[in-house]
């Protein structure tokens, strides 16, 4: 975000509202529709993280917040990648998935509330994937993949399957 961001009251009040660059645009814009939902998924993340007892998995849902801010600077138009955000989360996920044991059956949210919420944050995460590739914005789209695959792995660590 710009370091001279403020609000200007009333300036979408027409139904339009800015991307980088200056370029106005309608608030139904795609573009503008896949920012909202990364805003969503970032707050569930927030939420998310309020129940989450591992400092590490804290950590890296942390991270994982800042990624989807610079995601959604990409989508309004910024000129950056995403390359060490998809680095570091497919870093973490590795780590992860190497600690996890086999699972012999299909997982089935609903084990704790923080475990649910991991997954609905998972499921919102493929939502935003899919809007990305509509939108041709690869960098993002492929983020939000590992996004999910993360959120998969949080889900079972919630869980208390290892």
């Amino acid at each position: 975000m710009p370091e001279n961001f403020k609000p200007r009251q009333g300036a979408g009040d027409l139904g339009f509202t800015d991307l980088f660059g200056g370029r106005r645009v309608p608030k139904t814009h795609r573009r503008v529709k896949l920012n909202a939902l990364l805003d969503d998924l970032n707050a569930l993340l927030g939420l998310l993280k309020t129940g989450v007892r591992d400092s590490a998995l804290k950590k890296d849902l942390a991270a994982a917040q800042a990624g989807l801010v610079r995601a959604a600077g990409v989508i309004a138009g910024m000129k950056a990648d995403l390359k060490a955000e998809t680095a570091a989360l497919e870093a973490v996920i590795n780590v992860r998935a190497a600690a996890l044991k086999p699972l012999k059956k299909f997982v089935l949210p609903g084990a704790n509330e923080t475990e649910a919420l991991a997954h609905l944050a998972r499921a919102k995460a493929r939502v935003c994937e899919i809007l990305a590739w509509e939108l041709k914005a690869k960098a993002p789209a492929v983020y939000l993949n590992r996004l999910s695959d993360l959120l998969f792995l949080a889900a079972v660590k919630c869980a208390g399957k290892k």
